[in-house]
């Protein structure tokens, strides 16, 4: 099973742990074919066996029995053989031994009639109770002895039971951990193509619920065929041992339920693929309804939601109702019914055997060990059909995590360079997100060391994606064209972790992670103390927000960073770019959603940190760039437009009319 190989690899490092649960499950099984044995013997050897002969002896001993002034025993053999009969509940002495066969009574005498339709008639004493108690006085010590064994046999498997329990749910935990760390680790490396395919809900989903189907598997391969192989082999081997025949007519049954079998889960899978779908769109859905729950607020978009949400929800209840109709159709509840069918026609053999097979004794331990083997039979493929569900929804599962855990990942190797020169060069580049759908067309950009370069244009005229190439979040395919390269050498040389240290970003919409304003700064630097970072929030304008709070940068973030507006957000995500001292500093749109007066302390910080380091900025308010070295403008994914401030608006083109705009609606609102 291909989902099951692959997450064998976390098994693996638990063997030991998977070994006890192995022998704790043989322990179990071998405890599951003892007990019926011994039942067997109480039964057959001493609550029954009272009827075995009884031999009239002389000697005293402890096993010899005193009746009518003799003394009877069925350990010592002698000439003179008695019996003891039960006949519906009561007990009759008989001084002569009594053949098998149908018993009746009538007044004192027993009438047997054999196999073979002789008839045999005996006289008989019934005995009273404190006789009865006094032929069973030799068996109380053996009897207590095997009553012992059932109860030590009962602590033993409580013990086994709690052992493979505590084994199994050790590595289960243990790889949903692993799995877990090891899908976040990917999920860093992973290309940016995957984030834009995906929700973030569903991909929450399959790390936090669909790695659980990794437990499930395991639990249920071990249920399936581990433990209920096992139950299996020892349930034949009881059966073999009272009735090879019958065991080996148990067989024909088996290509039966392998159809069954193959039909009902080739329908259940359909099922259970629909049914984790439905759950993650169902999670997907939820994570959209609570991070935009303030804009539903606001647009009274809240019955609309409701509709959709349950819209999702009816079909997951449908397909969830059809795996429920299917296990009771042809799953398991079919099953439990062949087995009392199986159970009856058992009964059915055995009262047969009795009477048409010569020389066939069957006893009420046969019936009782038999038909517990039989049920330990039955068990496990009614447990098949009962997991199967289980299976299926646990492999579905397992495979979606594996998604995640074996995707494709960006290459992770590291190597010491030297720091860049901050030279940066687009190459007649030609870039596509999607075969045939070019965002950038042929772009010929130079920038020299240490350069402060603005790129303008309005929304999709390729910007962001020139920014995104440049970062390395996506590399040219087979069908895009050109180069850039960096001190004139193609940044695909590169190692992307050793590139992106010499890169830094500063986002439109920062994002904050949890911690205090230091460690969103430090971010991965540990050498750097507070004292290093405060001087950095203050060399670039952030004094206010650090004397206004109460711990300064070890105040505590809360989630995504709400107890600070946009703009204090973007002086801790400017700082954290700095700390880092990138010789290439990237800003993608980082004043547009701040106010003037933050505007202008990043402006002059920016002024002082572009000195020796190579600056490009994606500009939305173009009065942050209008002392830029260079401006270059973008349209439809084309450079259409290069040049100074001044030198733009006298062209009087593309540049000078968005600037003009800008201008204008300033005016308007003052």
């Amino acid at each position: 099973m291909r989902a099951m190989k692959k997450v064998w690899r976390y098994i693996a490092k638990y063997k030991k742990l998977l070994a006890i649960t192995i022998l704790a499950m043989i322990v179990v099984q071998i405890l599951g074919l003892v007990a019926p044995l011994i039942v067997k013997s109480i039964l057959d050897d001493y609550l029954v066996g009272i009827e075995k002969p009884w031999y009239e002896v002389t000697d005293v001993t402890s096993t010899s029995v005193f009746y009518n002034q003799k003394y009877y025993s069925q350990k010592e053999v002698t000439q003179h053989e008695t019996s003891i009969t039960i006949v519906e509940g009561s007990y009759y002495f008989t001084d002569e031994f009594v053949e098998e066969g149908t018993k009746s009574i009538s007044g004192n005498v027993l009438t047997v009639t054999t196999q073979e339709n002789i008839v045999y008639t005996y006289d008989i004493t019934k005995l009273s109770s404190a006789e009865v108690i006094l032929f069973y006085q030799p068996f109380v010590k053996p009897l207590m002895v095997l009553v012992a064994l059932l109860f030590l046999r009962f602590l033993l498997q409580i013990l086994f039971t709690y052992i493979q329990r505590i084994s199994t749910s050790m590595i289960n935990v243990n790889i949903v951990r692993d799995a877990r760390k090891d899908a976040i680790k990917t999920l860093q490396r992973m290309p940016m193509s995957y984030f834009e395919s995906e929700p973030a809900g569903k991909i929450a989903n399959r790390v936090i619920s669909d790695v659980g189907g990794m437990m499930n598997l395991f639990s249920t391969i071990m249920n399936l065929l581990v433990n209920a192989s096992m139950a299996v082999v020892f349930a034949y081997i009881g059966m073999f041992y009272l009735d090879s025949t019958l065991a080996l007519i148990t067989f024909i049954v088996f290509p039966f339920i392998y159809v069954w079998l193959r039909f009902f889960v080739k329908k259940l899978n359909t099922i259970a693929e629909k049914v984790n779908e439905q759950n993650s769109l169902i999670t997907a859905s939820l994570n959209e309804i609570i991070n935009g729950v303030s804009i539903l607020q606001i647009f009274n978009f809240k019955k609309q939601t409701e509709s959709t949400f349950d819209d999702l929800s009816q079909d997951f209840m449908k397909e969830k109702i059809k795996e429920v109709k299917l296990h009771l159709s042809i799953g398991w509840n079919m099953i439990r019914l062949v087995g009392s069918l199986v159970t009856a026609a058992i009964v059915f053999y055995f009262g047969n055997g009795y009477l048409t097979i010569a020389g066939f004794v069957v006893t009420a331990g046969i019936i009782y060990a038999y038909n517990d083997y039989l049920s330990r039979l039955i068990e496990p493929v009614g447990t098949l059909f009962r997991e199967i569900g289980n299976l299926q929804h646990a492999i579905v599962r397992t495979e979606r995590i594996f998604k995640i855990i074996d995707g494709e990942q960006e290459d992770d190797s590291y190597e010491e360079l030297p720091k860049f020169e901050g030279h940066i060069k687009f190459d007649n580049v030609w870039f596509s997100y999607s075969e045939g759908y070019p965002v950038l067309k042929g772009i010929n950009l130079d920038i020299e060391p240490g350069q402060l370069v603005g790129l303008v244009g309005h929304t999709g005229s390729g910007k962001s994606s020139l920014m995104s190439i440049l970062l390395r979040f996506y590399d040219f395919k087979s069908y895009d064209k050109g180069t850039i390269t960096i001190d004139g050498k193609d940044i695909t040389q590169f190692a992307k972790r050793s590139y992106r240290e010499h890169v830094g970003i500063i986002l439109q919409d920062p994002i904050l992670f949890k911690g205090t304003i230091a460690d969103n700064i430090r971010f991965g630097m540990k050498d750097v103390t507070d004292e290093e970072i405060e001087n950095v929030v203050r060399e670039i304008g952030g004094s206010k927000l650090i004397d206004k709070l109460e711990h300064g940068i070890l105040e505590v973030v809360t989630r995504g960073g709400g107890n600070f507006s946009v703009g204090e957000k973007q002086i801790i995500s400017f700082a954290r770019a700095v700390i880092h001292n990138p010789e290439i500093l990237i800003m993608d749109e980082a004043t547009a959603n701040i106010d003037t007066e933050t505007e202008e302390m990043i402006q002059k910080a920016l002024e002082r940190v572009s000195v020796g380091r190579t600056m490009v900025i994606i500009a939305h308010r173009l009065s942050t760039i209008k002392n830029a070295d260079k401006i270059v403008v973008l349209e439809n994914g084309i450079k259409i437009e290069e040049g100074k401030h001044k030198d733009l608006l006298s062209k009087n083109g593309a540049y000078a009319n968005i600037y003009r705009s800008q201008v204008k609606t300033v005016s308007e609102k003052s």
